[in-house]
């Protein structure tokens, strides 16, 4: 199809004034973030990496050019320099390339550029760095999931945070049943499954209100089938992880029988969410690095959840991708499950464009969340916003030059998508002051 130029850019001029919401982000704090030493490699701390070593790199030599402080730039671009060049068009690539371009006004990476941009990146580490990348992207406020363990205590929450950048996830450690240390790290004695239980539902009872969603990330480590169990059954497993030790002669439970526990925890933090009129956000589709289970993630595992909990609302995250025409069929269905395109203009844009195409048609347009950045570093995040606008416009531009929009139709469906859409599914108005969400 022929592209319609000034029609997409009279779109994007349109929504180029929109406050984005961010819908996911795994940001370091700011005071994190100044405390790390900071080069080019820092860029490939997250997905990009994946395409250079997809490429043919050894993943050592990716390693060293992501953490090693004491390479220099040039010598960790010798090691990547070959790679680079294969992958730099990719989604991740051109992200990267749009973020040089605008925030660092670097045209190419390369030899001669590499130590000048590290230099710059170094001197970024400053409290308000965020939100200046923030305020050009248009980003008026990021949902927020924090990587890493905060203290001794599970991270299902951090109160310690930006509200002006961020409004948090709550994340849920405690399907991690049987890591070493994992009950000692509640802060109180688990002596049982009801004490178990009961600390979860402190954690609700203290943060849901405040929080945008629950976040599961469980695809990495499992299918999304999660059964109906009973209690008699999970039980005695609760109780072998609970005292497993070689002093007490107790085995750890199987794989199989710690995913009937994580079973049992999904539906009684699924009947938490709906007590909480907490939303639901479950990673999705493709995962990020190398080597890992598709077939693990697809949205439609989860079809038995959105049958039993028609109270929860869930997010799909990364469109399931690529399951992307099997969540049409779910967002249309279910009332409570919405499309979410955190991660996916940079996996695939012209995916991202089809399954667009496909969900204004099939899905009602208040179902579709269209930007999420999902970036570690704040750079990615500027250049994910800036190509989640660009492709929505080109998607709504022929959808207008096809007869089935006007313009003011199409600016009206990209708002929503863009902001007004995840302000609704998050009651954002309720949690965020007003100055910082905007209009």
């Amino acid at each position: 199809m022929t592209r319609n130029l000034p029609l997409e850019r009279e779109i994007r001029s349109a929504l180029d004034q929109v406050r984005l919401i961010d819908t996911h982000e795994h940001l370091d704090s700011e005071a994190e973030f100044a405390a790390q030493h900071v080069d080019f490699g820092r860029l490939f701390v997250h997905y990009a990496n994946c395409d250079v070593i997809s490429a043919g790199c050894p993943p050592e030599d990716m390693a060293r050019i992501e953490t090693d402080e004491r390479m220099s730039p040039v010598e960790k671009w010798r090691l990547m320099a070959p790679y680079w060049h294969y992958m730099q068009d990719t989604g991740y690539g051109r992200c990267l390339r749009v973020a040089l371009r605008d925030l660092y006004g670097i045209e190419e990476l390369n030899e001669r550029t590499v130590t000048p941009l590290s230099e710059q990146m170094a001197a970024n580490r400053r409290p308000g760095f965020y939100r200046e990348v923030f305020d050009r992207a248009g980003i008026a406020v990021a949902l927020w999931n924090r990587l890493g363990r905060c203290g001794p205590l599970p991270r299902m929450w951090t109160p310690e945070y930006d509200t002006t950048l961020f409004i948090q996830d709550m994340l849920s450690d405690y399907m991690d049943v049987g890591d070493p240390g994992w009950a000692e790290r509640w802060g109180r004695r688990i002596r049982n499954l009801d004490d178990y239980l009961e600390v979860i539902a402190e954690r609700f009872d203290a943060y849901a209100a405040q929080a945008s969603a629950l976040k599961y990330g469980l695809a990495y480590l499992r299918p999304l089938i999660f059964e109906d169990r009973a209690r008699s059954e999970v039980e005695p497993i609760f109780n072998r992880a609970l005292n497993a030790g070689w002093e007490r002669n107790v085995s750890l439970p199987s794989m199989e029988e710690l995913r009937a526990l994580q079973d049992y925890l999904m539906h009684f933090s699924l009947q938490l969410c709906a007590r909480h009129n907490l939303v639901v956000k479950f990673h999705t589709g493709l995962q990020e690095g190398n080597g890992n289970t598709i077939r693990n993630s697809r949205a439609a595992l989860l079809s038995n959840l959105f049958f039993k909990y028609p109270d929860v609302r869930f997010d799909i995250y990364h469109i399931s991708y690529p399951y992307q025409e099997e969540l049409a069929t779910l967002a249309k269905n279910f009332p409570n499950v919405a499309i979410d395109f955190c991660w996916m203009w940079i996996i695939n844009p012209a995916a991202g464009r089809r399954a667009l195409h496909d969900y204004l048609d099939t899905v009602p347009a208040n179902k579709i969340h269209g930007f999420g950045g999902d970036f570690i570093f704040v750079e990615g995040s500027y250049g994910h916003a800036m190509m989640a606008r660009e492709n929505i416009a080109r998607v709504l531009a022929e959808k207008v030059d096809d007869g089935e929009l006007t313009v003011e139709r199409a600016v009206e469906i990209g708002t929503w998508l863009l902001r007004d859409n995840p302000i609704r599914w998050f009651d954002l108005d309720k949690k965020v002051p007003a100055e910082v969400l905007g209009s």
